[in-house]
C-alpha cells in the first residue's frame, strides 16, 4: 500500500524554485539549509517537489502536439 502525499502548495513550489536555483548556482545542501532555515531533507524535497512539477507541466504541454 502507498502513501499517498498531500498536493504540495503554490508557496512550497515557489520556495523549492529558489531552493533550486540556489543549487544550480554551486551552492551546497547544507548551506541552502542554512540560508532557507530548513533542514536539508525539506530543502531536498522542495526542489524536488518543484522539478517534479516543471516535468509535469512539460508533458502536459507536450501531449497536445503528439496527440
Amino acid at each position: 500500500m502507498t502513501r499517498s502525499r498531500k498536493p504540495v502548495s503554490q508557496e512550497e513550489l515557489k520556495l523549492g524554485r529558489e531552493i533550486q536555483e540556489e543549487y544550480d548556482h554551486g551552492a551546497t545542501w547544507p548551506n541552502i539549509a542554512v540560508i532557507f532555515d530548513v533542514s536539508e531533507w525539506k530543502a531536498k524535497r522542495l526542489a524536488k517537489a518543484y522539478r517534479d512539477d516543471c516535468y509535469r507541466r512539460a508533458h502536459q504541454n507536450q501531449l497536445p502536439l503528439f496527440g
